[in-house]
């Protein structure tokens, strides 16, 4: 990120309403991107499957026989039917077309009328891989089996600063979800966009010090976080409805302060002294989201009021904002002007990392 260049506005309109962009997106962005799969607690035991949507691919991640995680793409390599859908557990996983049977790992177990198959290679016929792998006990997966980028080298960029949390030292204490008519993108920018907080957000986050906060880019990623002004610092402490998390208290305050995370190309996450908190976009048409949240935290407290909290301002004020420059996105006078050199400058370099997939 070059400071010295001016930000500006990258996209078009027809981005954010056009199926064909949206096409594009599945092919060249989510087809070809490590993306957030669930939690390693959603598979629990050998053949604890959950299936997952990478762009136009459909995978199966999978617990084998030897305890690890798979990816395979959900494709029988007869004649293309699904093997599985949603999550489950299978000792084998069989088509439910003509019954050929594949194993844990992917390999071809057998075939049924086997007799109707002349000079049949089994050994080349096992289900194509994807990649699988796992940080903090979240689950990534690329369609690909070699990507051209290595896990550990695409989330270098934050995992120094979000490692701290220990994701897997908690638990799900809830999980939700809601749809929102608006582009996917729109969410992410208004979400990494600094300047919409003294006016979006003028009562939920009066507490926090706008000014003093800190954000920055971190390869395609982006981190935040923002303390609580001097005079709500006090009464702060504790006041969440959640339990505080042990280990956090022992590191530098700025990990107690409110986060508002990104990890690209989808997932908007958000952290505290007390939560952390998985959001999950799922584009289901050019003007329709769904977020998936799951909240991991301590046992105990009052999960329901932290959540009423928390929709407040995601699905509140912040959907509906969005929804508001949705509704004027096929406008003939809709046009983005200058935007703000520091506190909008997160949404040229998404727009910049965007494309760079989509080119």
């Amino acid at each position: 990120m070059n400071d010295s260049i001016i930000p500006t506005y990258k996209l078009p309109a027809e981005a954010y309403y056009e199926q064909s962009w949206l096409d594009k997106e599945k092919q060249n962005l989510f087809g070809g991107n490590w993306l957030y799969a669930g939690l390693e607690t959603d598979l629990p035991e050998v053949g604890s499957y959950t299936t997952v949507t990478a762009g136009f691919n459909e995978l199966i991640v999978i617990r084998d026989e030897q305890n690890e995680l798979r990816a395979l793409h959900n494709v029988c390599r007869h004649r293309g039917a699904q093997l599985v859908q949603g999550e489950g557990r299978c000792r084998t996983l069989v088509c439910p077309y003509h019954k050929w049977a594949y194993r844990l790992d992917g390999q071809l177990r057998g075939i049924a009328s086997r007799d109707q198959f002349d000079a049949i290679e089994t050994e080349t016929l096992g289900l194509h891989k994807g990649s699988v792998a796992s940080w903090m006990g979240l689950i990534f997966v690329h369609s690909d089996e070699h990507p051209p980028v290595a896990f550990d080298d695409w989330i270098a960029g934050v995992k120094s600063e979000l490692d701290v949390f220990e994701a897997v030292k908690l638990e799900e204490l809830k999980s939700d979800s809601f749809v929102f008519d608006a582009n996917w993108k729109l969410y992410i920018e208004n979400h990494i966009d600094w300047l919409h907080l003294w006016y979006v957000h003028p009562q939920t986050l009066k507490v926090l010090d706008h000014s003093e906060g800190e954000f920055s880019q971190h390869g395609l990623h982006w981190i935040s976080f923002e303390p609580f002004k001097e005079e709500f610092r006090e009464d702060a402490k504790g006041s969440s409805p959640l339990i505080d998390i042990p280990h956090i208290e022992s590191q530098p305050e700025r990990y107690s302060e409110n986060g508002a995370h990104f990890i690209f190309p989808n997932l908007p996450i958000f952290t505290g002294s007390s939560f952390f908190i998985l959001a999950d976009l799922v584009p289901l048409s050019p003007e329709k989201t769904k977020m998936n949240i799951r909240i991991l935290g301590v046992p105990g407290g009052d999960i329901d009021a932290f959540l009423e909290q928390f929709n407040a301002i995601t699905k509140g004020e912040d959907a509906n904002i969005i929804e508001n420059i949705q509704k004027n996105i096929r406008s003939e006078h809709f046009n983005v002007g200058p935007i703000a050199v520091n506190y909008e400058r997160a949404i040229s370099d998404f727009h910049d990392n965007y494309l760079k997939f989509m080119a």
